[in-house]
């Protein structure tokens, strides 16, 4: 984050975590064996907390004829993914620095599609249990890909001007979206 990838190697890694160079490249194998293992641990770290506050928490207030239950945790998890722990920008910028490695390191790729795939996954069994299943709504498959389209533009947005836009308005436009899905 510090001095971005072009200033990023195993050896000042290792001097930050004061550890040896061989115990890297033995429990990880290549330098993007290691990026790869930090961004799902940073993706799944989020991920698992954004579930485990839509699941622990209640709100009021969301219906629009979607499950009220659903439609809460839905809510929750949206809410998480714009807390003050996400939006934070070096962690953005962690994901603008690995996105920009999908291209050009399998393992980062390999990360980043598992990773997503949960995302995804998560999202789409939130959708199912909306009803969405209706001819004129979205599948639940592609309301989870919309709304992940939309966090993680969002995100990158944030990311390169945090100015535009506050966690609160994020959130309302993930929310209108949801509702125009569940509406529809």
């Amino acid at each position: 984050m510090e001095e971005g990838l072009a200033g990023c190697s195993v050896r000042k890694i290792c001097e930050r975590a004061g550890c040896a160079v061989g115990l890297i490249h033995y429990h990880f194998g290549t330098f993007n064996e290691l990026l790869a293992a930090a961004y799902l641990h940073l993706a799944y770290s989020l991920l698992d907390q954004a579930i485990e506050k839509s699941q622990s928490s209640d709100i009021g207030g969301h219906n629009n004829g979607c499950n009220i239950d659903s439609r809460q945790q839905l809510s929750l998890f949206i809410q998480q993914t714009f807390s003050d722990a996400v939006l934070q920008r070096k962690i953005l910028r962690a994901w603008v620095v690995f996105w920009s490695m999908i291209d050009s390191a399998p393992p980062i790729k390999a990360a980043h599609d598992a990773s997503n795939q949960a995302f995804r996954v998560y999202l789409e069994q939130s959708f199912a249990q909306l009803n969405l299943q209706q001819a004129v709504r979205p599948s639940p498959r592609l309301a989870a890909i919309g709304l992940t389209a939309i966090i993680d533009g969002l995100w990158l947005e944030w990311c390169l001007a945090s100015d535009t836009f506050n966690a609160d308005e994020a959130i309302s436009l993930c929310e209108q979206w949801v509702d125009a899905a569940c509406r529809l």
